[in-house]
């Protein structure tokens, strides 16, 4: 379902996953293998969280989507319904109640960059206005400012790409809705 339209993107909602959805991911997966590799595969882990959360009869999922000339370059996993932060954050960060919700996989393909600001303050938040807070983790230091001037920080972690060969430092963020 369309949502919102802005300078030439459409912004989408929908409560079905498909393939396409990962485009924005697997696009910037690229751009990782070409300039500053690290052996995570952010569009394997997408994948496994996303089949991990459709077996949950408690958690609701729905993918926030940016679109230009048909093409999927942006998705947003918003999660709600029982949320425990050790499903998505591999340690309890925080406690929640039913009117929290959980970002996952906040990604931009190079060709629609310039919009996630917009995108998560003016679309995706009002969206979600009867809700309280949104939690994310984020391990991109590029989208720390963004995070910390909606919200705040209220937690760390280190976890290791892959292969073991890389640490990823990331940070936790809680944004009033």
């Amino acid at each position: 379902m369309k949502i919102a339209s802005h300078n030439g993107f459409d912004f989408v909602v929908s409560d079905v996953f498909k393939g396409e959805y990962l485009n924005a991911i697997i696009d910037n997966l690229k751009v990782k293998y070409q300039n500053n590799f690290d052996d995570y595969n952010e569009v394997y882990h997408c994948n496994e969280l996303i089949h991990k959360l459709q077996k949950d009869p408690d958690i609701k999922v729905e993918y926030h989507l940016m679109y230009k000339d048909k093409q999927c370059l942006g998705i947003a996993m918003i999660s709600s319904g029982k949320i425990d932060s050790i499903k998505f954050f591999d340690q309890e960060f925080f406690k929640t109640n039913d009117n929290d919700i959980v970002l996952n996989y906040f990604h931009i393909s190079p060709l629609g960059r310039g919009n996630g600001t917009y995108w998560l303050k003016e679309i995706i938040l009002p969206y979600y206005q009867n809700k309280e807070y949104m939690y994310l983790k984020s391990s991109h230091p590029q989208a720390f400012s963004l995070y910390q001037r909606l919200g705040q920080e209220i937690g760390s972690y280190t976890t290791v790409s892959d292969n073991g060969d890389f640490k990823r430092n990331g940070k936790i963020f809680r944004i009033r809705v």
